[in-house]
């Protein structure tokens, strides 16, 4: 499905929208961890379900869909079984952006191709505009960007850390927080950490902390492109 380029900005204009709706159904101010699955449900009137989907769309890596006209976001279950609970709110996050930035686009493809109007995520596409747009969202909507700022300057008491180096030159990552790629993991803990992003992984805390500006790579190597074994 091919959709228009749309702002940084816009974008998490509509996910900090989505929070203030439900801050209006909730009756009191929404601070991390974001309730994801209670969103879907409460703000947006959709259903939320767990099904073996790449048996159903006889798909491999299929992590997620969004039904349009049924109202349904629908999350592979496997991530269930996954381990660590960021792999799978960052999915249901991911589906709402869709829900809330190309529903109108699936409807139009419907009508004038006669195609199912179902959105579907696969591991595969994740450099579509599409699928980037809908990462954004989801890092915008379960990191916002106030939340972030506050917790990194607890956290390290400064406007931004530079990695100059790959790896640390004071000891293990366990043992001290030296800003470099290799303790890119330890950063972000203590970020989760000062922040109350219990349902984030080390992963997108990482990247969230890079497109705020407030990790800046001075080094050639990528940060956070594995994951870690623990998160947060």
């Amino acid at each position: 499905m091919r959709v228009p380029w749309l702002a940084k900005q816009k974008i998490a204009e509509a996910a900090s929208g989505l929070i203030d709706d439900y801050e209006a159904i909730a009756g009191y101010p929404i601070t991390p961890p974001i309730p994801v699955e209670d969103m879907i449900e409460r703000s947006l009137g959709l259903t939320l379900a767990f099904e073996d989907l790449e048996t159903i769309l006889g798909s491999k890596g299929v992590l997620g869909a969004t039904y349009v006209g049924a109202k349904l976001i629908c999350i592979n279950e496997r991530l269930l079984e996954q381990g660590p609970e960021g792999r799978l709110i960052f999915t249901c996050a991911h589906e709402v952006g869709h829900w809330i930035l190309h529903r109108r686009y699936a409807e139009v493809a419907t009508r004038q191709a006669g195609d199912g109007d179902v959105i579907v995520c696969r591991t595969g596409n994740a450099r579509e505009r599409i699928e980037w747009q809908a990462d954004y969202f989801a890092g915008c909507l379960l990191m916002p960007q106030k939340a972030v700022v506050v917790a990194f300057r607890a956290a390290f008491e400064k406007d931004a850390l530079v990695l100059h180096n790959m790896k640390s030159t004071i000891g293990p990552p366990s043992l001290f927080v030296d800003p470099c790629v290799e303790n890119w993991a330890r950063i972000a803990a203590m970020m989760c950490e000062a922040g109350g992003f219990t349902n984030v992984s080390l992963h997108a805390m990482i990247i969230r902390l890079q497109e705020l500006g407030l990790l800046i790579n001075r080094t050639d190597a990528p940060v956070g492109w594995q994951e870690s074994a623990t998160a947060c």
